[in-house]
């Protein structure tokens, strides 16, 4: 297929509210250009609708499950295209990034590089302000309305990795794939202003009409088509992957150098995977195999999934009958490591031998019914056969000069690199001494600056090669005195920064609980103020942290040794487990709640026992949501006794905690209500949750034990005090039914979830919130009705009473504020 005429498929995502109808003008242009008559529409659809409806057994797609059928869409409906283009309006720009982020994530880069270029027509990459309180309060469970908030976490994280690994790659291969962005707005736009349609990406360009006629072109003239149509050509004419010496043109002011599609690029490809002097592939061809270092056997089960995902049909047919080699060798040696790490008798003696480093980050592996010398025998022999396919083709890379610079080629024969460090802590002394920057050649300058402006801090010699930690270059230096801390060293953005190597190795057991097994990714690199090459030492207590998967943070040292704290951050985003725990029926007029997840990562397995229970029951009477239980009547001139502790009404077991305490009428009818629950991680759920909440069952039954003619309607500052005790008791008090919280080190990022509603029977019309709170003290509102108002703090739970106490002030300023009342301060609940 020649240059011009290959398959494009072109790929149309609507926005909120809208449908795959969205396109109908510019798709009929599209398809009436006799140009691009080879190009062929697709539209990509899904539900968003507009009116809410009660279907108990139907939800509203998330972002997640739209990144998710995109994917699946793109691989089955588009899967005959040999090229794409995705084409984006309003949120579904969003539903982009959040699939490529996905894909990069997963490690699925590869998979990326047919997608040639992506348009973004008018997309809140910022949030949109727009009639944000209606919004909030005619959709307050609309996962895609609540996602278009300014500054939305999620959105920004995707982001992130979308700026980073895609639209400044420079190489295909599993986290990473240069994609062109075209960004666009709509100058009379008032839905997504100017600097939301650009947000992160470097640059924006204006086109004509608002936030809905920026896609309706009437005539092939039109700006908006005519943009489309010129990008759209230009990766129409794109070198074809079989035509590796046609020019590929720049398909975007927005990216570097557009990678080759022909040999050269798949040989950058497997030498990004395999990179030939790379600490751990050197570490490997001297492991001995009944302990592997976590690193080395992470990197290279990356490595071999990558080469596997990744055909590698080379052009020239000695690389590909080369790398096919090099691919099966790989997988039947990854193959081989996995089947022994199952085995179930541990070889502590050669763990023990491992070096430091290694051994800070190692798996042991078992050995059961295998023989150790037939076991040692077989992967010796995978091992040696890997590396004799890995070196041919290494040495046939530097023969066709698809090599980087530095790729020197093996002699014949040898099956072993002519510079082989024993371990990765130190070169080898009858090796020549390592470099800066050694193993990284187009960061090595960048790098050689860096190690110049800090190496007055102590930093010696490199001890291994650099390498790349997603977009962050390390490299790890020894110390310039013997008796001083080895370094790592680290650029990011092109800004260094040196950390001593007890403080690198604190920072990636924190990280060690994530789910995808990359510390680093989990909890991020350490930053600092300003933007000059900064030290962090082996005496510093509290480190910054940029953010990885689990947002910005801390690395901070404490009793327990050092761990990851998250930085205090404010949102609107409701957590999953927010409406646990209220399907009791009949529903309280009234439901102030704390909800606490906590992603604990636990040494052992945690089980409410029954002592712990024992201690929990004899505790709750005591805890300070009873007292506010009986508070709220005692202001009101009522002397009421202190209600019992009474298990359920939801289950207990030795996962899951349910107690009650109930102040009833005369009549028996309940009046108020405390509760606690929680539920221990399961098959449905991989944190703890707990839950404590003062409900107003009925304000009528209240009423009749309280003095004649006395209000129930709570203030401002009641409101505060019950969500502080509930705040507190699910914090300090429930967890302790488990396990030791203040033992305990983070998989993922805790929250801290403060909820108001107004509920009711279901028949009946849920109440307003101001009937029952006091809300004009907040000030004025633009909201004719209000039934619930939540909001989402991500913080360690288990805070110290002031810190908690001007957190939960900031907290529901900020919640009131979000829902309609925006003159409100923290002047309210001083």
């Amino acid at each position: 297929m020649g240059v011009g005429t290959t398959n494009l498929g072109v790929v149309f995502i609507h926005g909120l509210f809208s449908s795959a109808k969205t396109w109908d003008p510019i798709a009929g242009l599209l398809e009436s250009d006799e140009e691009l008559a080879s190009a062929t529409v697709r539209r990509f659809g899904y539900a968003s609708p507009k009116l809410r409806r009660f279907r108990p057994d139907r939800r509203t797609a998330d972002y997640n499950d739209l990144a998710d059928r995109l994917n699946a869409f793109l691989h089955y409906e588009a899967a005959g295209h040999d090229r794409l283009v995705l084409v984006a309006h309003s949120q579904g720009g969003l539903i982009v990034q959040r699939y490529l982020a996905r894909m990069i994530n997963s490690g699925q880069g590869q998979r990326l590089s047919k997608i040639r270029g992506v348009m973004l027509f008018a997309c809140p990459n910022d949030g949109s302000d727009f009639m944000l309180p209606l919004r909030s309060a005619w959709w307050p469970g609309n996962p895609q309305v609540r996602a278009l908030t300014p500054l939305n976490a999620d959105v920004k994280d995707a982001q992130r990795t979308v700026l980073d690994q895609i639209v400044y790659a420079r190489s295909v291969g599993p986290s990473s794939c240069p994609i062109p962005f075209w960004v666009f707005g709509g100058s009379e736009d008032k839905v997504v202003v100017r600097a939301s349609a650009q947000g992160v990406f470097p640059r924006v360009f204006m086109l004509p009409g608002d936030h809905f006629s920026i896609i309706e072109p009437k005539t092939h003239t039109d700006p908006a088509y005519v943009a489309l149509r010129t990008h759209l050509l230009e990766v129409q004419r794109q070198a074809d992957p079989a035509d590796p010496g046609t020019a590929v043109s720049s398909p975007s002011p927005s990216t570097a150098d557009v990678t080759p599609w022909g040999d050269s690029a798949k040989a950058a490809r497997i030498l990004e995977v395999l990179p030939p002097y790379a600490d751990w592939l050197k570490t490997l061809r001297n492991q001995d195999f009944f302990v592997v270092s976590g690193r080395v056997n992470r990197l290279f089960h990356e490595a071999t999934d990558a080469l596997r995902d990744d055909p590698l049909q080379f052009i020239d047919t000695a690389l590909r009958d080369a790398a096919t080699a090099c691919s099966s060798a790989a997988a039947n040696l990854s193959e081989a490591m996995i089947d022994l790490l199952f085995a179930d008798r541990v070889d502590a003696q050669v763990f023990e031998d491992l070096p430091a480093r290694e051994r800070e980050d190692a798996w042991t592996l078992f050995l059961g019914e295998h023989e150790r010398g037939e076991s040692e025998r077989r992967l010796q022999t995978l091992r040696n056969t890997f590396f004799e396919a890995y070196d041919t083709l290494v040495r046939l890379l530097n023969e066709r000069l698809l090599a980087p610079q530095g790729t020197t080629p093996l002699p014949s024969g040898t099956s072993a690199p002519v510079t082989v460090a024993d371990a990765p802590t130190g070169p080898n002394a009858a090796d020549p001494p390592l470099r800066v920057g050694q193993g990284l050649p187009r960061y090595e300058r960048e790098l050689r600056v860096a190690y110049d402006q800090l190496r007055s801090a102590g930093i010696g010699a490199p001890a291994s090669d650099a390498y790349l930690s997603g977009t962050t270059v390390v490299q790890h230096f020894a110390a310039s005195e013997e008796a001083g801390p080895g370094w790592v060293l680290t650029l990011r953005r092109g800004r260094g920064i040196a950390v001593s190597e007890s403080l690198w190795s604190a920072l990636v057991r924190a990280g060690r609980p994530s789910a995808d097994g990359d510390p680093l990714n989990a909890v991020g690199f350490p930053t600092a103020r300003g933007t000059q090459p900064t030290v962090l030492g082996p005496d510093v207590q509290r480190v910054a942290l940029e953010g990885g998967s689990w947002g910005k943070g801390w690395l901070v040292q404490g009793d327990h040794g050092w761990r990851w704290e998250p930085q205090l951050d404010l949102d609107f985003n409701q957590t999953r487990h927010a409406t646990n725990w209220t399907s009791n029926q009949p529903a309280p007029q009234l439901r102030l709640r704390a909800v606490i997840t906590l992603p604990w990562d636990a040494d052992e397995e945690l089980e409410v026992t029954p002592s712990r229970r024992r201690d929990l029951t004899a505790k709750l009477p005591f805890s300070r949501l009873a007292g506010a239980v009986t508070t709220l009547s005692a202001r009101r001139g009522a002397d009421l006794p202190a209600a019992d502790w009474r298990s359920g009404p939801s289950h207990n077991a030795i996962d899951r905690i349910s107690y009650t305490a109930t102040i009833a009428s005369s009549d028996g009818l309940p009046a108020l209500t405390g509760a606690v629950m929680a539920s221990l991680p399961g098959a449905l759920q991989s944190s703890t949750v707990t839950c404590a909440e003062v409900a107003i069952q009925d304000t009528a039954a209240w009423a009749a034990v309280l003095p004649p003619d006395t209000p129930t309607q709570l203030t401002l500052e009641e409101m505060a005090s019950v969500l502080l005790a509930a705040w507190e008791t699910a914090a300090d008090v429930v967890p302790a039914a488990a396990g030791d919280a203040t033992a305990m080190r983070w998989a993922g990022r805790p929250t801290v979830e403060l909820r108001v509603s107004a509920e009711g029977p279901h028949d009946q019309p849920r109440p307003n919130l101001d009937t029952l709170i006091n809300l004009s003290e907040a000030g004025p509102t633009d909201r004719s009705s209000l039934h619930e108002m939540a909001v989402t703090i991500t913080v360690s739970p288990m805070l110290a009473d002031t810190e908690r106490r001007q957190v939960i002030r900031r907290a529901l300023v900020r919640m009131l504020q979000g829902f309609g009342y925006v003159e409100a301060d923290e002047h309210l609940l001083t």
